[in-house]
């Protein structure tokens, strides 16, 4: 996350390593619920995203990639649990 917010991995690349961990089945036995939910939300909003949504997807809550940059950033202040700050 860190080398895709300080700008340095495209989304692209981030959406395509980031989906790789996170589908990792060992992964999820090495997280908390808690850890999941956070981590799922990042995961969730990735899928929600596109270059240049339309009217109608930006109803449903697609983003482009600049904007889920910002939320990610806001989401990544929140520390997940079992995370130490």
């Amino acid at each position: 996350m860190a080398a895709f917010l300080g700008g340095a991995m495209s989304f692209e690349e981030f959406q395509h390593t980031y989906s790789a961990c996170y589908i990792d089945e060992e992964a999820d036995a090495a997280f908390s619920p808690e850890e999941v939910d956070h981590y799922g939300a990042v995961h969730d909003k990735a899928e929600w995203t596109t270059q240049a949504p339309t009217a109608e997807e930006r109803g449903y809550g697609w983003v482009t990639p600049t904007e889920f940059r910002e939320w990610l950033t806001v989401h990544e202040r929140q520390t997940p649990p079992g995370r130490s700050t």
